[in-house]
């Protein structure tokens, strides 16, 4: 039963180890779109300064900035969704500890009842050890 908890326990903590992964990913991600976005934001300043100015190719950089404008908002809205699981998953970890600690406490209480009983049985022995000793020889001298 303990072993059982162990292994459910130690799965969540894989399912959270992964979901960890998952969400550094993602920031790596925005992290890049971020950097992207400048890019582009600094290309079309640099495109609208210089004085031959390229209708078409400023366009092109702008379109390129509102795509990556878009990936950092679905991005955002996939590490939401990733730290709700994580919550949840962390939540379920906690319940599968809390699980293998009342299994353990439970084998604990039941391992120190065991040896009571042991020392109970022990200590009933040697009275019954002494009681048949002082027997035999109250006997022996009468």
């Amino acid at each position: 039963m303990l072993k059982l908890r162990r292994q459910r326990e130690d799965q969540q903590k894989r399912v959270v180890a992964e979901r960890l992964a998952q969400i550094v990913a993602v920031e790596q991600e925005l992290a890049q779109l971020a950097d992207l976005m400048q890019q582009g934001i600094e290309a079309v300043r640099s495109m609208q300064q210089d004085s031959r100015l390229d209708i078409e190719q400023t366009m092109v950089q702008r379109r390129w900035v509102t795509h990556l404008q878009q990936s950092e908002i679905n991005a955002r809205a996939r590490m939401r969704e990733l730290e709700i699981r994580l919550a949840q998953e962390r939540a379920a970890l906690a319940e599968a500890s809390k699980q293998r600690r009342i299994i353990e406490k439970l084998k604990e209480r039941q391992m120190e009842r065991y040896h009571q009983e042991e020392l109970r049985a022990e200590t009933r022995m040697a009275d019954d050890l002494t009681t048949t000793r002082y027997v035999f020889e109250g006997i022996e001298t009468t």
